[in-house]
Order: C-alpha cells, then structure tokens, then sequence
C-alpha cells in the first residue's frame, strides 16, 4: 500500500467515525471493523494511534 493510500484508508476511517458519533450510520452499517483490520495489517503503528479513539467511540455507541 502506497503512503497515499494509507493517508486515504486513515481519513475515510475517521471520517466514518465521525458519522457514527453523529448517528448518520450505524457501527454495524459503517463496515468501520473491517477497514480497522485493513489499517492494523497495514500499519501498526497508526493502527495503535487509532485504537483508543475508536474503542471510545464504540463504547459510546454500545451505552
């Protein structure tokens, strides 16, 4: 994956964050886990850099 690439895969998965905390769509519907499974086998280390903000999130939407 090309460094463009990954800038892209990081905006569209915060992007995508962005929109569920907004409640435009659904944790289930966003497809967000799957990118993040993509980002993880990627880059690691941005993976680790995005991992607590997205465990947040997703703790807000389970409450």
């Amino acid at each position: 994956m090309t460094e463009r690439e990954l800038i892209k895969l990081e905006a569209t998965i915060r992007k995508k964050m962005e929109d569920i905390r907004a409640q435009r769509v659904s944790l289930k519907d966003s497809g967000i886990g799957g990118l993040m499974n993509s980002l993880k086998k990627v880059d690691e280390a941005l993976y680790e850099k995005i991992l607590p903000d997205y465990k947040k999130m997703v703790a807000e939407r389970k409450a």
